[in-house]
């Protein structure tokens, strides 16, 4: 029996939010131990549901004890637990500055930061996950929960693998101008609002900026209550109760001349060669008018091949 290719029924992946900290984890087999028996491993992913630039960090190095069964609940358990102690070893540097907490460096900075300030509903969490039984509790459901791929060996060597992710950011608002967009959609169409936004694509300049402020992602990101709309190469998000509206571009199957030494900080981009940031639509309110679309025969590839 090959314990490390476990069956679809036992693909139970478990998701959960604490605060602004997204999280998903699901059975990825099993690792031998030294003594002859197995451990169950988990894959997870943790996202920011509020900073729509962060790339959303994946690990696979949750286990559990020797023989034990699959337990998705258990396993967030103990992610949950490597991110409280994550946080506590960040709010003892604080007040400490020149220590070193062992627990520092589990996640990326990023993730300790943002568990820090979810603390409290880390705590939560942990609690509701050790009383799975009280009322109102969510099951885990049985999915094809995709592994994690391993590391390329070679990616030290070779510099990052084009593309970063399968998705960049083209714009996002929020407040008054997301608003305005989210009652130019409610009005006219999801395809209205797509091609409104589109007018802040511009190509080129819109590709390097995303990278140059790592505005790229995995997969499109979803929250609770995000609506999604594609049009060709373009993805739409929105949650229309807090206005905010997010439009994504799939990158091109081809890496920009200089990927990725200028756009890493391996090599230092020429100032003059530097695009600017995308530009943000005009200030609207609510009680303006819907925005009109793009104009006839803007195009926004700038001669990109997709």
């Amino acid at each position: 029996m090959n314990n490390d290719a476990p069956s679809p029924s036992t693909r139970k992946l478990v998701t959960r939010q604490a605060g602004s900290l997204s999280l998903a984890l699901w059975h990825d087999g099993t690792t031998p131990d030294e003594h002859g028996g197995y451990r169950q491993r988990y894959a997870y992913r943790i996202a920011h549901a509020t900073v729509p630039g962060l790339v959303p960090h994946d690990g696979r190095d949750i286990h559990s004890g020797v023989g034990a069964s699959v337990d998705t609940l258990t396993g967030m358990g103990t992610l949950v637990t490597f991110l409280s102690a994550a946080a506590d070893a960040y709010r003892y540097q604080m007040s400490h500055p020149l220590s070193a907490p062992e627990n520092l460096d589990l996640f990326p900075a990023w993730v300790t930061e943002a568990a820090y300030l979810n603390s409290d509903e880390l705590t939560m969490l942990a609690f509701d996950l050790e009383h799975p039984d009280k009322p109102g509790a969510v099951e885990p459901t049985t999915v094809d929960a995709p592994p994690i791929a391993p590391p390329d060996p070679t990616a030290a060597n070779d510099g990052p693998a084009w593309p970063p992710g399968r998705f960049y950011t083209v714009v996002f608002v929020q407040d008054e101008e997301g608003h305005a967009i989210v009652d130019l959609l409610q009005e006219q169409g999801t395809q209205a609002a797509i091609d409104h936004l589109a007018q802040w694509d511009f190509g080129s300049e819109t590709l390097e900026a995303a990278l140059f402020n790592k505005y790229y992602h995995a997969q499109v990101p979803h929250y609770a209550g995000t609506h999604e709309a594609t049009d060709g190469p373009y993805v739409l998000t929105y949650q229309p109760g807090l206005g905010t509206v997010h439009l994504l571009r799939e990158f091109p199957t081809e890496a920009p001349g200089g990927w990725p030494g200028r756009y890493t900080g391996l090599t230092s981009p020429t100032p003059v060669n530097r695009p600017a940031a995308p530009r943000q639509p005009p200030h609207a309110s609510r009680s303006t008018r819907p925005l009109p679309p793009r104009p006839t025969g803007h195009d926004p590839d700038h001669g990109l091949s997709l």
